[in-house]
């Protein structure tokens, strides 16, 4: 059965990051007089408010949605220097968000922000060397990525290594390391690997098959909004027929 993602972006909720310092932005709860004065500092050369007018822009919070502003805003700040900027200009070329669809240009842009510790670039890079976007696939390469991603707590990064182990990719196939990784990750609230660990108890890959267990999982992965564990739970619960019997995993971006 083929998986997708997700996040990072289910991709994830989207995906571009925000910093503890635009929680009230994200929100939405911006005073005028807030706005205006972010917007006097981001075109006074700020970069932390130019990567917040971005986010503003590409979320549409406070102003229409405009991708193409937001990548101006992006771009802006990562001439500074900006991580974060320059993990979210990455993503808009991955996904094609406001941009043609350009895996060359994302990893570009991704490998200066993992240069400067991004996690949530890291494991992208990661992403693309294991599906071969942009680059010849090298699942080497890709789980040297997710381990650092990994490294720094990512749970994204986490659940892709277990999504290595359960393929097989580039490691010899062992369950019992998938769902270490997928339990550190979902211990952190990862849906996506607690679809992962639903899917191993559901088919017995790796542990006794015990689909209670499964259900307990998926329902988990459900609360946050994961419409595959939705699907997985209505298949148990006998409202669907199963298309296949094999496993599945499901991939993480960042979220």
């Amino acid at each position: 059965m083929k998986r997708f993602i997700l996040g990072s972006f289910a991709v994830f909720m989207i995906a571009v990051p925000v910093s503890g310092s635009g929680e009230s932005l994200q929100a939405g709860d911006a005073s005028k007089e807030v706005a205006v004065q972010m917007n006097a500092d981001a075109e006074g050369g700020d970069a932390g408010q130019q990567y917040l007018m971005a986010v503003r822009y590409y979320h549409g919070q406070g102003v229409e949605r405009d991708y193409a502003e937001a990548m101006k805003w992006f771009k802006r700040s990562a001439e500074h220097g900006n991580a974060e900027a320059e993990y979210a200009i990455g993503y808009m070329y991955d996904k094609g968000i406001g941009v043609k669809q350009d895996y060359v240009e994302a990893m570009k842009w991704y490998q200066r922000a993992a240069a400067k510790g991004n996690d949530n670039a890291q494991n992208q890079i990661g992403y693309l060397y294991q599906h071969g976007w942009g680059v010849p696939i090298d699942y080497a390469e890709a789980m040297k990525w997710f381990r650092l991603s990994a490294a720094k707590g990512n749970y994204a990064g986490e659940s892709n290594i277990g999504v290595l182990y359960e393929r097989a990719q580039g490691v010899e196939q062992d369950y019992a390391e998938a769902m270490k990784w997928y339990r550190i990750s979902a211990a952190k609230g990862n849906g996506e690997a607690e679809l992962n660990i639903g899917n191993l108890y559901h088919h017995g890959l790796g542990v006794k098959r015990d689909l209670n267990e499964a259900m307990r999982w998926y329902r988990s992965a459900v609360a946050k909004g994961n419409e595959e564990a939705a699907q997985k739970l209505r298949i148990l619960n006998g409202s669907e027929r199963e298309s296949s019997h094999d496993g599945s995993m499901h991939e993480a971006h960042h979220e």
